[in-house]
């Protein structure tokens, strides 16, 4: 009987996701840009509350968390289709420690969420019920980030890591059916990701959700001014480090209103207002006589760049992680059929 040989001479490693995703920056960052924007458009749909949407991921990822400790693994169909499940070690301090919210603040939105009966506290033990986190199901997520990793998959071929480009349809799968493993190791990053933006930089989470707008918003007209540039693969190269630069550069009729930035996100007006007054009270944007909000340059924005590239790193170590957890689960499966 011929037997698969489970070898891990052929993982992909960080540091090679990393350089080719410096190689190829603009092209690649645009899909996961679009994977941010359409997270956190989702994230605040549910509840009107990014804060609150973090306390109910940050729990789950608990669950996700005991399982990978006691060796379990659930495909998408088979984790939802519970009626509930128990959170292990739950505790207030350690939900505020992470998402860097008062105990007050996580104490009373954990409250919120139980009126809601998304959840409920038994003494020490807290459970969540499925048949109300129907919410958080990360559809359209596995396909944004699906999609990014089979473009950087094509970059990867074009770099000779790996052999063959692997099509969105394949990574949708392969994080579906080895949910409960892929998905801890997304919503780790996303979770240290904006709470580490959060602490650094805009203080709160709708404000990082307008801005984060006008950033994508800007990236689309950057893309479009480069379409058929004769030095194309030069410039796209030197966007790993250049591109706050590139984006605060732009000029013309470029910017987002504030009606159209609440159109977008989902946040009332009022509060895209006030945030945009905080922004630009701050040096986050600029206002032209239009009323349309772009970037600017400013000492903000700058050490804003440094963070986004050290970001670099960490999102090629997520998809590596993601990539190669899924792709050897397969081979452990196809290996145990042939036996």
């Amino acid at each position: 009987m011929e037997k698969k040989v489970i070898t891990f001479q052929t993982e992909v490693q960080a540091s090679q996701l990393k350089t080719v995703l410096e190689k190829n920056y603009l092209t690649i960052i645009t899909e996961y840009f679009e994977l941010q924007r359409g997270w956190l458009y989702r994230a605040y749909q549910v509840f009107n509350d990014i804060d609150k949407y973090l306390i109910l991921i940050s729990l789950v990822n608990r669950t996700f968390n005991a399982y990978k400790e006691y060796f379990i693994k659930m495909d998408y169909d088979e984790f939802y289709s519970q009626s509930s499940y128990e959170i292990k070690k739950f505790n207030v301090v350690d939900i505020s420690r992470q998402l860097t919210i008062s105990k007050e603040t996580a104490r009373r939105k954990i409250l919120e969420l139980e009126k809601l009966g998304v959840l409920k506290k038994e003494k020490k033990n807290l459970f969540l019920f499925q048949d109300k986190l129907d919410v958080q199901k990360p559809n359209e997520s596995i396909v944004a980030i699906s999609r990014f990793m089979s473009s950087l998959s094509k970059k990867l071929k074009q770099s000779k890591v790996i052999n063959k480009e692997i099509p969105t349809k394949e990574f949708e799968q392969l994080i579906k059916n080895n949910y409960t493993i892929c998905w801890n190791i997304f919503l780790e990053f996303q979770i240290s990701l904006l709470t580490d933006a959060k602490i650094k930089f805009l203080g709160d989470m709708e404000s990082w959700v307008v801005y984060c707008q006008i950033i994508y918003n800007q990236n689309l007209h950057l893309n479009q001014k480069i379409k058929g540039m004769k030095n194309y693969e030069e410039f796209i190269a030197n966007t790993s480090t250049s591109l706050t630069d590139e984006l605060t550069a732009l000029t013309g009729t470029i910017g987002l209103n504030a009606m159209t930035i609440s159109d977008l996100t989902g946040i009332p007006r009022p509060t895209v207002i006030r945030k945009l007054n905080f922004l630009q009270k701050n040096q986050w944007v600029q206002k032209d006589k239009n009323g349309r909000y772009t970037m600017m340059d400013s000492t903000n924005t700058r050490e804003l760049n440094k963070w986004r590239i050290k970001n670099i790193e960490k999102i090629s170590t997520m998809i590596g992680r993601i990539f190669n957890a899924a792709r050897l689960i397969e081979i452990k499966e196809d290996f145990k059929k042939k036996q």
